[in-house]
Order: structure tokens, then C-alpha cells, then sequence
């Protein structure tokens, strides 16, 4: 396949799998439900497994039974569960839930599901493929590219149009709150930011000029607010399409803000010196540092050791986890990416 074929896969798929889903809840809660959290016809996480199928059916072509199970069990529940972990740190509605159901881990997949997956793969494989291969070598190219575009941008207009909605949401949230927010941070973050160890941080510079207390300062603090977003204190509920339920379940702040502070305690600069394979090697040299100076909950363990995720392969145990995880990649690319208005890189 071309790249224009893959692309108009993606879109293709996305639009079908947005058919599926709403015929599926529709029926089972006898009204329309429109399944994704955004207004239009597409549920990207089809149109990305669609794609991951057309890349893995040919691999595995020649292959046994088992192999062929084994590969579409990963790929199908591995997407469902990777896109569920992200979610729940994205948004607090849930897409779906499998809680209720046996054999289900943290309500994102579960065996019964994880089976209908593998069957509509076989399903995709020996019964759609080549057809939907027929209507790709039918389709003109120019229709393909005309129509992939048109969609893409009205997907990427959705996505900008809801997400700065509900930045600005929170944003004024937070401005009308702030006073409250700000004392409870202070009052978690202080304890850690009055030990020597963590002043200590200041000396070195992280992200161009911004100093490693800074910005484990601003990654604790974007943290705590994205921690008491998700855990539905600041959800406007009219925002949501409706086709998911908000999960209430309190997200532990405590442990992302020290976490977050501690994530990063290391004592070395790390452009110039410190061990090879810094970017590996740092999570376990600074929660080593962390457990000199603090005792350490659970969470604020993996908080540490997985912010460096999928560097840390092992994907991070707790929300809270993966929130810092995502904020700290957010930090790092604002710090590298932002430019002053006269071209300078804004320090």
C-alpha cells in the first residue's frame, strides 16, 4: 500500500468504526449515543487499529492458529488498553468500562471484549481485506487524497475546537480558584521544597537556561492541576458528548505533587556529564536519591521510576503516574520548542 492508502485507511476506519460503536451502544441503551468525545463521525482508535491489523495480517500470513490469536490478541486489547490508560489521564469521562465484567483489568479491557476483538480480526482478515484491498485499487488517487484531507482537517478543527474549550474551562477555573489551589499546593509542595537536597536543584541548569527546581517546580504544579481536573472537581459536564460517565474517583494529588518534585533529583548536568544512557539511567538515580531523604508511598515509587515511560518499557502502575509522565514530556517540549516573538529562543 501507498502512504495516501494508509492515510485513507485511517479516515475510512475511523468513520466505520464510529458506525459500529453507535449502532452497539444505541441499541443496547435505546437512544443515539454518539461514542467519541468529540462532535464528529470518527473514533480514531478504530482507524488505528484498522492499521495496525493491515500491517500484522501480512506478517503473519504463513503462520499457525495460535500465532495468529496470540498476534491479534496483542494488538487488538494491547491498542484498547494503551488508548484507555491515555484517556484516563486526558479526560475524565470514560469512553467505556468493563468493571462490571469478569476477567477485566482497571475497566479498560477484558476477556470477553479481548475475544470479540480477535474474532472480527479473522473476520477483517478472511473476509474484508481483499474486498476493501478491490475498492483501494478502484478508488482514483485524487479521490483518496480530496477526501482524506477534507476529513483530516475537519477531525483536526473538532479536536482544536473541543480541547480549547476545555483548556479555557479550566483555565478559568483555576484563575477563579487559585487562591485555594495555590495554598493547597504550597502546602503539599513545602515540606519537600524546604530540604537542602531538593534546593540543591537550583544549581543546575535542565532545559536550556531553566534551572532542574524550576522546572520539577512547574511539572508538580501543571500535575496537581490536571490531578484535580481528572478527579471531577473542575469537569463541565455539558462539554461531553455524553457517551461516557465520568469517573469520580479521586486522583491522589499528594503523591503526584511529591512525586513530581522528586522526579527529577539528580546532581549533575546532564548535557555535560553523569552516567551513558542518561535519559534510562536517571529514574532509578533519582528515586534512589528520593528514598535517602523521604519515605516514599507506592505511587510516588512508580511516579519516579516510570516519568521517563516508554523509555522505562515497563508502562507506569497509577494514573497518577502517567499523568506526570505526560506533563513532563509537555514541560520538556514547551521549554525547547517555545520561541520569543524577535526569534530568540524564549528562556
Amino acid at each position: 500500500m501507498i502512504h495516501i492508502d494508509y492515510f485513507f485507511s485511517f479516515i475510512f476506519f475511523s468513520f466505520l468504526g464510529w458506525i459500529l460503536e453507535v449502532f452497539y451502544r444505541s441499541i443496547s441503551n435505546k437512544r443515539f449515543i454518539n461514542p467519541g468525545l468529540f462532535k464528529g463521525p470518527y473514533l480514531i482508535l478504530y482507524g488505528t487499529g484498522a492499521l495496525v491489523l493491515i500491517i500484522c495480517i501480512p506478517l503473519v500470513s504463513t503462520a499457525n492458529l495460535f500465532v495468529k490469536i496470540l498476534v491479534y490478541f496483542v494488538a487488538t486489547t494491547g491498542l484498547e488498553l494503551v488508548a484507555g490508560l491515555i484517556g484516563e489521564c486526558l479526560s475524565p469521562v470514560r469512553l467505556w468500562d468493563y468493571s462490571n465484567r469478569r476477567f477485566q483489568f482497571r475497566g479498560h479491557i477484558c476477556l470477553e471484549f479481548s475475544l470479540y476483538w480477535i474474532i472480527l480480526a479473522f473476520v477483517f482478515e478472511y473476509l474484508f481485506l481483499s474486498l476493501y484491498q478491490t475498492f483501494l485499487a478502484w478508488l482514483p488517487f485524487s479521490g483518496k487524497v480530496v477526501f482524506s484531507w477534507c476529513v483530516f482537517f475537519i477531525m483536526l478543527s473538532d479536536f482544536i475546537f473541543i480541547s480549547t474549550k476545555r483548556v479555557f474551562y479550566l483555565k478559568g477555573k483555576v484563575k477563579k480558584d487559585y487562591l485555594s489551589l495555590k495554598s493547597e499546593f504550597d502546602a503539599l509542595a513545602a515540606p519537600l521544597l524546604e530540604n537542602p537536597s531538593v534546593k540543591e536543584l537550583a544549581k543546575y541548569k535542565h532545559h536550556r537556561e531553566k534551572t532542574r527546581l524550576a522546572h520539577v517546580i512547574e511539572v508538580a504544579w501543571l500535575s496537581f492541576i490536571w490531578g484535580k481536573y481528572l478527579s471531577s472537581d473542575y469537569v463541565n459536564q455539558t462539554s461531553f458528548n455524553g457517551a461516557g460517565k465520568i469517573h469520580g474517583q479521586k486522583l491522589d494529588c499528594r503523591a503526584i505533587v511529591r512525586g513530581a518534585i522528586l522526579h527529577d533529583l539528580f546532581f549533575y548536568d546532564w548535557l555535560r556529564e553523569g552516567p551513558k544512557l542518561h535519559g534510562f539511567r536517571h529514574c532509578k538515580i533519582s528515586l534512589k536519591n528520593a528514598q535517602k531523604i523521604v519515605q516514599l508511598m507506592p505511587k510516588e515509587i512508580d511516579i519516579i521510576k516510570k516519568h521517563m515511560w516508554p523509555l522505562t518499557i515497563i508502562p507506569p502502575r497509577y494514573k497518577e503516574s502517567l499523568l506526570v509522565c505526560l506533563v513532563d514530556s509537555y514541560c520538556m517540549l514547551k521549554d525547547y520548542l517555545q520561541i520569543k516573538a524577535k526569534g530568540g529562543v524564549n528562556k
